[in-house]
């Protein structure tokens, strides 16, 4: 399948889901498919983990799944936790699949998501903010991407709870 294809399907996937995504949300979706969630471990990942659990509504986005890709190739997911800890699976775990999930993303693959998506919105073939892809194209550093946040109305909307992992990862803590 080729890189547009694979990055349209991907993308459209989670815009159905989320209507309120903007580029921002797909710069962030593509970066976590390649780079994971390395940046954000370390001896505090537990602690902040487990504080955004106990501050969570588990009756919020009662339709999320337990888990949805974020890599073109399927094998990176993000794992949303309000389903998960419905499912009674515990934190340590998830952690645990976290350490196992350290990536060595390359800043070319992330770039050549990033402009096949780019070129998506400006064909017409996907439907995001011309002007929002551009600003970003444009301060992408092609050496080292940036991780971005989640926009405003993105983080309104869905109130976003979630860790990536490797699936193989995921599937470990399924199975016990």
């Amino acid at each position: 399948m080729g890189e547009w294809r694979r990055v349209s399907d991907l993308v459209a996937a989670h815009k159905k889901a989320r209507p309120e995504m903007g580029a921002r949300d797909v710069y962030k979706l593509l970066y976590q498919g390649v780079f994971g969630v390395g940046h954000i471990m370390g001896p505090e990942a537990l602690p902040r983990l487990r504080a955004e659990v106990g501050g969570l509504d588990l009756s919020e986005q009662p339709n999320e799944p337990l888990s949805e890709p974020v890599s073109v190739t399927g094998s990176i997911v993000r794992v949303n936790l309000r389903p998960y800890l419905r499912s009674g699976y515990k934190p340590e775990h998830l952690i645990e699949a976290m350490e196992g999930s350290i990536l060595r993303g390359k800043a070319e693959e992330f770039c050549i998501h990033w402009d096949s998506f780019a070129e998506l919105v400006w064909s017409g073939q996907l439907s995001f903010n011309n002007s929002e892809v551009e600003a970003i194209t444009k301060e992408l550093r092609r050496d080292a991407p940036m991780p971005m946040h989640h926009t405003p109305e993105y983080r309104e909307a869905y109130h976003p709870a979630y860790r990536v992992v490797r699936r193989r990862e995921l599937l470990k803590i399924l199975r016990r």
